[in-house]
């Protein structure tokens, strides 16, 4: 029964991981992919903010 619980709990946390994944996506064609591609962050100040939360600008990334 413990082992099943263990299970479960591991399930659930890793569904919130990714859950939270999702605000982390960037568009393709963005002005965040282009910058991620060139090896640089986006020094577009939405997208800066955003990074700081450690999210994605959602203005730019729809």
């Amino acid at each position: 029964m413990k082992k099943l619980l263990s299970v479960f709990a591991v399930l659930s946390l890793m569904s919130m991981v990714s859950a939270f994944g999702e605000d982390t996506k960037v568009k393709e064609g963005s002005c965040c992919d282009k910058a991620k591609k060139a090896g640089k962050e986006c020094a577009h100040p939405c997208c800066v903010k955003a990074a700081k939360d450690g999210k994605v600008c959602e203005k730019c990334n729809k």
